[in-house]
């Protein structure tokens, strides 16, 4: 059995206690969020992790538990509230599993708008001379067994990568197309939010611009490859037809 695990406890349903857990640093781009928007940032954060378990129910072989509730030296796979898996991910870690190797990876595929400018570039630098990524873990595209010391590698893919990096003997590549990373208009990276100490107020100007390059990504279907999540895509479309700027 393969264990898919969670990071986010945000309780998105829940104002009073999503404001509670908010850093300050982030909170008044979530009020430029709900002065824009008809859907407040908490319940559009709350559809999108809806989509997310509807997607994780899709997956064979596989069941979803907190971190300290899966028994030590089982699978797990590591997500975010907001990306998905290809239905078939648990049977293909199934099959791959080897006794020597204590971590499993694949490529990493995004749905995503550029962040700004300089990601922009990143993206074509990455596509025209195929450099390599800069993290080779990133939310969703690895797995690793279950114990104490790799707790921080399912908290933090920087982590992972890292530790993915230095084990290269311990790690197991795994098929392409097992995962997508859903990085959507509400997530802290596409409004700006990435450290404390860079954080700036997104402009509704910005915000508003990127709603408009949101509507157009889910309206197009996904490639061959990750066919699988269309239905998701869908949803997503559904959802950002029904955020309207106010």
């Amino acid at each position: 059995m393969i264990y898919i695990c969670i990071r986010q406890t945000t309780n998105w349903a829940d104002e009073a206690e999503f404001w509670s857990q908010l850093p300050s640093e982030f909170k008044p781009t979530i009020q430029v969020w709900n002065q824009s928007f008809n859907i407040p940032y908490h319940l559009f954060r709350q559809r999108v992790r809806e989509i997310s378990r509807v997607n994780i129910a899709a997956v064979k072989n596989a069941v979803s538990l907190d971190w300290q509730d899966v028994p030590d030296g089982e699978m797990v796979l590591t997500v975010d509230d907001d990306d998905w898996f290809a239905e078939n991910v648990g049977i293909a870690l199934e099959e791959a599993r080897d006794d020597r190797r204590h971590g499993y990876r694949w490529h990493s595929s995004f749905l995503e708008v550029p962040i700004d400018f300089g990601h922009r570039l990143y993206l074509l630098k990455r596509r025209l001379f195929r450099t390599p990524p800069k993290w080779i873990c990133t939310t969703n595209n690895y797995a690793v067994l279950k114990s104490n010391q790799s707790e921080p590698l399912f908290r933090s893919h920087i982590h992972a990568s890292e530790w993915f990096q230095n084990h290269l003997e311990d790690v197991k590549e795994v098929g392409t197309g097992l995962s997508i990373m859903n990085r959507t208009l509400a997530s802290r990276t596409s409004l700006g939010v990435v450290r404390p100490e860079t954080c700036k107020v997104i402009r509704q100007t910005t915000l508003l611009r990127k709603y408009w390059q949101y509507r157009a990504l889910y309206r197009h279907p996904p490639g061959k490859e990750l066919a699988w999540c269309g239905p998701y895509v869908r949803m997503m479309d559904e959802l950002m037809n029904e955020l309207l700027p106010l």
